[in-house]
C-alpha cells in the first residue's frame, strides 16, 4: 500500500469514526448520567429564567447540588448551541463531540505547522481511535473542554512571538483554567514549563510575555474571587489527599513526608499497565472496560519510541535516530504529559482517574503522531501499518462502545429512570415517579420539564413538593 493510499484510508477513517460520534446520542448511553442532567436543567434555567438551577442570576459557575459547578465556558457557549439544537442530553451531547472536534483540529494546525501536513493527520487520526476521549465526549459533560482550550493556548503560543499571539494564548489558557479544576493547577506548572522552554528556543519578547500574563491574570480574577470566597473549593475539599476524613481513614500523618508517599502512590497508579493497556479507568463513565486507556495505535508509538531509544543507546554516534533529532520536542511532551497526571494524584478517590488526568491527552496524541512519523522516515512502509493499526483500533472501539457498553453500563446512567419517564402516560403515574424520584433533583425536573413542559421554576417546585 503506497503512502497515497494509506493517506487516503487515514482520511476516511477520520472523517467516518468521527461522525460516529454523533451517531444514537440518544440511546448510548442508554440513560442520562446526573451531571448530564444537571447540565441540561441548568441551560434550561438560564435560558427560561436567566438564572442557574439552583436560581442564583447570570452565575458565574452554574451551581450544583452534586459534583462540580458548571463553568461560564460550558454553560454559556452551551446556551447558544440549546438555542440553536435543543436543551436535551442528547443535543448537549452533540456539544461535546463538537467541542472535542474543534480540539482536534488545534492539533492539526499545531502539527502541521511545525511537522507538516502527513504527520498532522496521524495525530488526528490517534486522537479519532483514542478511547481516552471517545466514552467521555459523547457525554453532556464540560471536562475534555479544559484539554481543548490548552491546545489552542499551545497553538497561539508556539505560532509566533508576537503580542497578539501570547495575549490569545493568556485567553485560552484562562479558559482551561475556568473549564476543568484540575487544569488549575496544571494550567499554571505548563506556564511555568513554557517560560524555561521559549528561554532556552527564542526568548520571547518582554511584551509578548506581558501581554500573556495581563490577559490571563485579568481573566482569572473573578475566579479567584470566589476561591478566596470558598465557594469553588467545596469539590477539591471532598476529594482531596488532605481531607481529614481520608487521612484519619487510612492512617496517614499530616506530616510533608507522609503526603509525599501519598501523592507518589497515586501518581504510579496512572502508570498501571492494566490501566493503561487493558481495560482503562474502573467507571463506566469514562470507559468501556474492554479497552486502555490507550489505543492500539498509541501503544505502536510507544514500542517505535523504545526501539529507537534502543538504538540510540548502542549507536549514538547514529544523529538520524529520532530519539536524538526531535529530543527537544519528545522533552516537552513528555513532561506536560507528566504534569497533567499531578492533579489527579492529588484526590484520593477513584484512582487511577482518566478525568482527572485528561490535561495529558493532547500530549500523548502529539507523541503518538511524532513517533509514527519517526518511523515513517526511516521505513515507509510504516505508513501504512499506521492506516491499518488506526483503522483497526477505530472499528474495534467503534464496535465495543455500541455493541457491548450500551448494556454494561445501564447502571452509571439511570438507564431505568429514563425507560421509566419515557413510558409513563396517566396523570397518576407522574405523580408516583416524583414521588419516588424527588431525592434525585436533577432526574426528577428533568424528566418533568421534558415530558410535562413546565418551566425552570415550576419543575423545581414540583420536585420539591411545593
Amino acid at each position: 500500500m503506497p503512502r497515497k493510499v494509506a493517506v487516503v484510508c487515514i482520511i476516511m477513517t477520520i472523517i467516518v469514526f468521527n461522525g460516529l460520534r454523533f451517531w444514537k446520542l440518544d440511546s448510548v448511553p442508554c440513560g442520562y448520567h446526573i451531571n448530564e442532567l444537571g447540565s441540561a436543567v441548568t441551560l434550561q434555567c438560564l435560558s427560561q429564567e436567566g438564572c442557574d438551577a439552583q436560581s442564583r442570576p447570570w452565575p458565574l459557575f452554574g451551581a450544583m447540588t452534586y459534583g462540580q459547578d458548571k463553568p461560564p465556558t460550558y454553560i454559556y457557549p452551551g446556551l447558544v448551541w440549546a438555542k440553536l439544537f435543543g436543551f436535551s442530553v442528547p443535543s448537549l451531547r452533540a456539544f461535546s463531540a463538537f467541542v472535542l472536534l474543534i480540539g482536534m483540529a488545534g492539533l492539526f494546525l499545531l502539527t502541521k505547522r511545525f511537522w507538516g501536513l502527513y504527520p498532522a493527520l496521524a495525530v488526528v487520526l490517534a486522537a479519532t481511535c483514542s478511547p481516552w476521549s471517545w466514552v467521555v465526549n459523547r457525554q453532556a459533560l464540560e471536562s475534555f473542554f479544559a484539554p481543548v482550550f490548552a491546545i489552542w493556548a499551545l497553538y497561539f503560543f508556539l505560532r509566533s512571538v508576537r503580542w497578539w499571539d501570547w495575549a490569545l494564548a493568556g485567553l485560552f489558557f484562562a479558559g482551561a483554567m475556568y473549564a476543568y479544576p484540575p487544569a488549575r493547577l496544571q494550567i499554571p506548572l505548563m506556564i511555568g514549563m513554557l517560560g524555561f522552554y521559549d528561554w532556552r528556543r527564542r526568548s520571547g519578547p518582554k511584551s509578548s510575555w506581558f501581554a500573556l500574563g495581563l490577559v490571563f491574570v485579568l481573566l482569572l480574577l473573578p475566579m479567584a474571587v470566589m476561591y478566596l470566597h470558598g465557594s469553588l473549593n467545596r469539590r477539591f475539599d471532598e476529594i482531596g489527599i488532605f481531607n481529614q476524613d481520608f487521612l484519619y481513614v487510612s492512617g496517614d500523618s499530616e506530616t510533608f513526608a507522609g503526603l509525599l508517599a501519598i501523592f507518589a502512590h497515586n501518581y504510579w497508579l496512572h502508570f498501571n499497565p492494566h490501566f493503561l493497556f487493558l481495560t482503562g479507568d474502573a467507571s463506566y463513565l469514562y470507559s468501556t472496560r474492554h479497552l486502555g486507556l490507550l489505543s492500539w495505535l498509541d501503544s505502536g508509538a510507544l514500542l517505535i519510541f523504545i526501539v529507537f531509544l534502543m538504538l540510540a543507546f548502542f549507536r549514538r554516534s547514529w544523529n538520524g535516530n529520532p530519539v536524538i533529532k526531535y529530543r527537544r520536542w519528545l522533552l516537552f511532551l513528555g513532561v506536560n504529559y507528566l504534569i497533567g497526571i499531578v492533579p489527579s494524584a492529588l484526590t484520593n478517590q477513584e484512582l487511577p482517574n482518566a478525568l482527572r488526568m485528561c490535561g495529558s491527552w493532547p500530549f500523548m496524541m502529539l507523541f503518538t503522531g511524532l513517533m509514527w512519523l519517526a518511523a515513517a522516515e526511516v521505513f515507509r512502509p510504516c505508513w501504512p501499518a499506521m492506516a491499518l493499526l488506526g483503522l483497526l483500533a477505530a472499528a474495534v472501539l467503534a464496535w465495543q462502545y455500541f455493541s457491548i457498553y450500551p448494556q454494561a453500563s445501564q447502571d452509571a446512567f439511570g438507564c431505568r429512570a429514563k425507560k421509566i419517564a419515557e413510558e409513563i402516560q396517566a396523570p397518576e403515574d407522574w405523580v408516583r415517579f416524583i414521588a419516588v424520584m424527588h431525592k434525585q433533583q436533577y432526574h426528577c425536573r428533568y424528566f418533568v420539564w421534558q415530558r410535562l413542559g413546565l418551566n425552570c421554576r415550576q419543575a423545581k417546585q414540583v420536585c420539591e413538593g411545593r
